[in-house]
């Protein structure tokens, strides 16, 4: 019997289509890998190239057309790597707004991060792994294991790191948030005038989603509005109430550049301050 998928497409839901119609429209670009397609196993709508049925398929294409060396984006077994060693190999490709690069090394990835070139919500894919994952998902880039890269003490591996370009600094204040269907309530954890650390009320929202949100007034910052971009999340159990709570790294994508000025201000004068203290 042949299995018939689903596709939404600029919020219109196309098909039933066969999995070769979808390979083949892929092919022809009527719809992208970046599109929506209905996942039976999980009874929701995934990205098509999380989907299992087309996963290892988009991974083969993406090495078919990868530099033309058999040894690249290949993991070292028989060797033993230093740190530096590991964090130079090239083996990480990238797929981002529909458009798969790589190889790249651990390094290059890190930095193209910090650059804000990446961000957590793009997919990476290297040959150990069975399947593309968002960045927030793996685990050689998440905050444990790059801060034990910054405290190795290895000079090589320093380098390769450098300070946040917006100063960011604790901030607590409530929040009111929506997605155009919903209001959600919420509070800051941390901010700077690039972005902010904030918790909501629910699990619902995913890296790369566009989120509006009103800072009521806090410490030192006038309320003001943003329309934010979701870079990270994290699950969170409240330390007093034990209660389920979800923190999203945002990316200020439109604020008032008064405001940006006050957020820059403020959190200049929290770093002074906390240097006094210490």
């Amino acid at each position: 019997m042949v299995k018939n998928y689903y596709v939404s497409k600029n919020n219109q839901q196309i098909g039933p289509f066969s999995e070769d119609d979808v390979v083949g429209k892929i092919k022809s670009k009527e719809i992208s890998w970046m599109d929506y397609i209905y996942d039976d196993s999980k009874k929701d709508w995934v990205i098509i190239v999380e989907h299992k049925a087309f996963n290892k398929m988009f991974t083969e294409s993406v090495l078919k057309h990868s530099i033309n060396d058999p040894t690249i984006g290949k993991p070292t077994k028989s060797v033993e790597l230093t740190t530096v060693d590991s964090i130079q190999e090239k083996a990480w490709y990238v797929l981002k707004d529909n458009n798969n690069y790589g190889p790249f090394s651990k390094a290059e990835i890190i930095q193209m991060l910090q650059a804000k070139i990446l961000y957590e919500y793009d997919f990476l894919w290297q040959p150990e792994m069975e399947s593309w994952k968002r960045l927030a998902e793996i685990t050689d880039f998440s905050r444990s294991n790059l801060k034990k890269l910054i405290q190795s003490g290895d000079p090589a591996v320093s380098e390769i790191f450098f300070r946040r370009r917006n100063v960011r600094v604790t901030y607590g204040c409530s929040l009111i948030v929506h997605n155009n269907k919903q209001i959600f309530k919420g509070r800051s954890l941390e901010i700077s005038s690039g972005g902010a650390g904030v918790y909501i009320d629910t699990n619902q929202f995913t890296p790369g989603q566009n989120l509006f949100l009103h800072f009521q007034p806090g410490d030192g910052v006038p309320p003001f509005n943003a329309v934010c971009t979701i870079i990270s999340k994290e699950f969170h159990s409240h330390p007093i109430n034990k209660a389920n709570e979800f923190k999203y790294g945002v990316k200020f994508t439109s604020i008032s550049q008064n405001i940006k000025q006050k957020i820059q201000e403020f959190a200049e004068k929290e770093m002074i301050q906390r240097k006094k203290v210490a």
